[in-house]
């Protein structure tokens, strides 16, 4: 992890911050390793600091070993005078934090425990370092997929009449544990037919008849980091409609993909896109947005939809996911999470993309 924290203690210095306090739980496990929870970060000039109590201490004392690792007791020592008994040790001045992800509350406790220190408002500075996945990132991303490959291939004969979409999202995260999944990437999605319109809908009772889309969007995590993909299906026998709206979401989404370049803009690969969807007769139903970075979180920086000015570079990992949405029908959506190194773009996830028409 020092690597990590070198980077951003020239981050730091950029910004002509001595001093860092981290509050975000994902920040902190770049920075440290420490996979646990109520943990705060403090870098100094002349230590790294994971400020903890006893539930996580003996967990972080394990993960974080670049940190001196400090177990508050939080009945005699509020985390705010811990913070200045740290800051006066090491006579320092200025102090930058993380103002995205902390409470007012909690600010006004540590702001007024910190007397005469200087303090300054940060957004993104480690949010910027996670922009760029190192190899060991990209790995743990790879892995992670390659198990929500195998659980889709795995659950595709239990797609038959009569099962509930609660029962296959189980059934599919069952079967992600199983092959070394520390948790689903996210809440399973998995809708039938009319209900696939929903882009975040969660699974019902609903059961599976014959005609109905099955839309499916999951992933799997591997040391924190985490997958996502979305793939759709039909049960028993195609429509022409049907047939029609997903080879137009998967041109999108082929074009898109084709597009990706080191500087790229997300703006310009969401119009990319956006050309064909609006060519269709289903341009209405398109849905906001293409993709978005994924990592520790399951949406990071960049941001991919219109008006984005940030870029893909090399290193980055994003989802390429239009979708189209009809209410009272269905909707079709295709996922896939991609890495641009400096060998070229590759499509991290395997599972087939042309569209499959299940059952007996």
């Amino acid at each position: 992890m020092m690597s990590r924290i070198n980077l951003l203690r020239k981050k730091m210095a950029e910004k002509d911050l001595p001093c860092f306090l981290v509050f975000n739980q994902y920040n902190i496990t770049y920075v440290s390793g420490f996979t646990g929870h109520a943990a705060t970060v403090l870098i100094t000039p002349q230590h790294n600091y994971l400020l903890t109590d006893y539930r996580y201490f003996e967990q972080a004392v394990k993960e974080a070993t670049d940190f001196n690792v400090i177990c508050r007791d939080r009945v005699k020592q509020s985390l705010a005078s811990l913070i200045n008994e740290l800051v006066e040790a090491e006579q320092i001045d200025t102090l930058g934090f993380e103002s995205s992800h902390v409470s007012v509350q909690q600010w006004h406790e540590i702001s007024a425990a910190l007397n005469e220190t200087h303090v300054v408002a940060t957004t993104r500075l480690i949010e910027d370092l996670r922009y760029i996945k190192d190899e060991q990132e990209i790995s743990a991303i790879k892995q992670a997929a390659h198990i929500a490959d195998q659980a889709l291939a795995d659950l595709v004969p239990q797609i038959k009449a009569g099962v509930t979409e609660r029962e296959l999202a189980l059934a599919l995260d069952h079967k992600m544990a199983q092959l070394g999944s520390q948790a689903p990437a996210f809440d399973t999605i998995l809708l039938f037919g009319e209900r696939s319109a929903l882009p975040h809908g969660v699974p019902s009772e609903r059961e599976l008849q014959r005609g109905d889309l099955v839309l499916i969007d999951f992933g799997a995590t591997v040391d924190g980091y985490r997958s996502d993909m979305t793939r759709t299906f039909v049960y028993g026998e195609a429509s022409e409609q049907q047939k029609a709206i997903y080879q137009t979401v998967l041109t999108a989404q082929q074009s898109a993909i084709a597009a990706i370049e080191e500087g790229v803009t997300g703006d310009h690969l969401n119009q990319v896109s956006a050309e064909v969807l609006n060519a269709s007769d289903y341009a209405q139903y398109q849905g906001e947005g293409l993709g978005h970075g994924v990592g520790l979180e399951l949406h990071e920086f960049p941001f991919i939809g219109k008006g984005c000015s940030l870029t893909v570079e090399q290193g980055c990992v994003i989802t390429i996911e239009p979708g189209i949405y009809i209410p009272g029908w269905g909707g079709i959506r295709i996922e896939d999470d991609v890495v641009l190194t400096a060998q070229g773009l590759t499509i991290i996830n395997a599972s087939p993309k042309s569209l499959q028409v299940l059952g007996d």
